[in-house]
């Protein structure tokens, strides 16, 4: 595997090689999944930084892919879904794969969301800014649940903001495990539980405030 590497590069790579041997700083070191791999580097090119997933045999299975695909492909997908509903994604820069001899190599690479934030970073806000910032989630969470989709990892730290003229903007990121829910009303109670359960940042009116942007958007 590659060793974690900080160098800035002039040019950008335009193919899956050139992504594949990038070098950069591991964010997330490659760790053993689904008897594969995968792991996440940034580097940054010129003034620009880039999120490079890398993933080796790394796989899920699907009634068009019962031999397994590399989860980077159905995370791009699910970018460019949520992208279509106008919701704010990172945006996908390069994405393949390929057979090796130790199976599937997967990489996608998304561009930095400039001057996003985490919302679990929010602690400090006024009660105001939080509500707002509840209303915000809710809406952009409504958007993704009137068609059915289930994040099925929303964690605070996967709900990203930023102020735009007193307004929160609100994105999405690890799209990995995102899937259209078998049962619609699975999608929604699903992620709503799993948010409320391990955010810390919204007391029970903003929460309030919260579930009903999510339901004037998502139509519940």
């Amino acid at each position: 595997m590659l060793e974690p590497i900080s160098t800035p590069i002039s040019s950008i790579p335009n193919d899956f090689d050139g992504w594949w041997n990038a070098p950069g700083t591991w964010v997330e070191e490659p760790n053993q999944r689904r008897s594969g791999w995968s792991g996440m580097i940034t580097s940054r090119f010129a003034d620009a930084l880039f999120y490079i997933k890398r993933q080796n045999n790394h796989l899920y299975r699907s009634l068009q892919h019962p031999f397994g695909m590399p989860t980077t492909s159905r995370e791009y997908a699910n970018l460019l879904l949520l992208a279509s509903l106008g919701i704010k994604v990172p945006e996908p820069v390069f994405h393949g794969w390929r057979k090796t001899p130790d199976g599937f190599a997967g990489i996608l690479v998304t561009r930095e969301l400039t001057g996003f934030r985490a919302i679990s970073e929010a602690a400090d806000f006024s009660a105001e800014r939080k509500k707002s910032l509840a209303s915000a989630t809710g809406k952009t969470l409504g958007k993704m649940h009137r068609k059915y989709l289930q994040h099925s990892c929303l964690y605070p730290q996967h709900i990203m903001f930023r102020w735009q003229d007193e307004t929160p903007e609100i994105a999405l990121i690890d799209l990995e495990k995102l899937h259209r829910a078998y049962l619609p009303w699975r999608a929604a109670g699903h992620d709503l539980d799993q948010l409320y359960r391990h955010q810390k940042l919204w007391n029970q009116e903003a929460w309030d405030d919260l579930l009903k942007a999510h339901a004037a958007t998502s139509g519940t």
